[in-house]
């Protein structure tokens, strides 16, 4: 009979089987253990108020970011839908106050406040998508590899992050974006700038996801289920896929979600020293820095892009702690 080394390092047979002594679990069992866990899982994140709050939040802001632009715009008749784009400067309306033209007011420039306001919304959602798609892909890999490979491996992944350690995060994210934020202007636009920006965040996150995931590799190492599946011949790469890498997955998660408040946030103070999305261009921390010269004249015009830049922050905060919490064994 084929038998194999079941995830506590105890030999099993055939699923649902038992060789020792134990009495046999029904296959159908697993399935609902594995339901049951997953159930427990949301049960647990549902308890969280603030978390549930946060997520619908975020879930409104990214719909509002994807189709919030071009709604607002049509929902105006015809002939007035040009003074809600982003970039249309209606000089009748500078510095004005919400009216039923301009939902939430203009600017110095006449630019419709809600038409930013959504497009920067958009810009912060794509920079954090393309920093943790880095993030996770990157640290996550590479932690992994030098964790449970250790040597040389382990050496050159820890001293690069060492070397990206030394410098604090923020400012070696506006060094590159200072020296090669004009060249990715030229050369692309504001979609080069966009990616510039997302570069340097990532360039400054991944080091922080790759020692927590290469910790908990070298704790897992050595466990009895994976010292179980090398003695039966599995090599490096399914002992990776199928039992370390799942059992790292929660802590990737957490990361990656409790990264992206940092990386708005990030992204917004970029934007407020001029060296994330340009002029014509929208943004959150751009929004405020345009702003603040008029701040005696319309404080509503700093006050409705900082109160959304915060309550993202925060929603995403929450949002981190919550699948934290509901994905800490402790809590089960």
């Amino acid at each position: 009979m084929n038998r194999s080394i079941g995830g506590d390092g105890v030999e099993a047979g055939p699923r649902g089987a038992s060789t020792t002594g134990w009495p046999a679990r029904p296959a159908g069992e697993w399935d609902e253990l594995e339901l049951a866990t997953s159930v427990s899982f949301w049960q647990r994140w549902r308890r969280d108020t603030l978390g549930v709050i946060s997520l619908g939040f975020v879930l409104i802001t990214l719909v509002l970011a994807i189709v919030g632009p071009t709604l607002y715009q049509q929902l105006a008749p015809p002939d007035l839908q040009q003074f809600r784009t982003y970039d249309y400067q209606d000089y009748v309306n500078i510095n004005s106050y919400p009216s039923s033209l301009h939902w939430l007011g203009a600017d110095a420039l006449g630019r419709d406040t809600l038409a930013r306001l959504l497009v920067g919304l958009r810009v912060s959602f794509t920079v954090a998508a393309f920093v943790e798609v880095i993030n996770v892909g990157l640290g996550s890999s590479l932690g992994l590899l030098a964790g449970y490979f250790g040597r040389v491996i382990d050496f050159l992944v820890s001293r690069v992050a060492d070397m990206l350690f030394a410098f604090p995060g923020l400012l070696l994210a506006i060094l590159v974006s200072a020296v090669l934020g004009p060249a990715a202007q030229d050369l692309a636009g504001d979609l080069g700038r966009l990616l510039l920006v997302a570069g340097a965040l990532a360039l400054v996150s991944w080091p922080l996801l790759a020692r927590y995931v290469r910790a908990e590799t070298m704790s897992l190492r050595p466990r009895d289920f994976v010292v179980a599946a090398r003695s039966i011949g599995a090599n490096d790469g399914y002992i990776i896929g199928r039992h370390i890498l799942p059992n790292v997955a929660g802590l990737i998660i957490t990361a990656a979600t409790l990264d992206v408040s940092s990386v708005v946030l990030n992204e917004s103070v970029l934007s407020l020293l001029g060296l994330g999305i340009q002029p014509p261009g929208s943004s959150l921390g751009l929004m405020i820095s345009q702003a603040i010269p008029d701040l005696l004249v319309n404080p509503f015009q700093v006050f409705v892009p900082s109160v959304t830049l915060t309550l993202l922050v925060l929603a995403f905060s929450f949002l981190g702690d919550a699948t934290r919490d509901a994905l800490d064994p402790s809590s089960r």
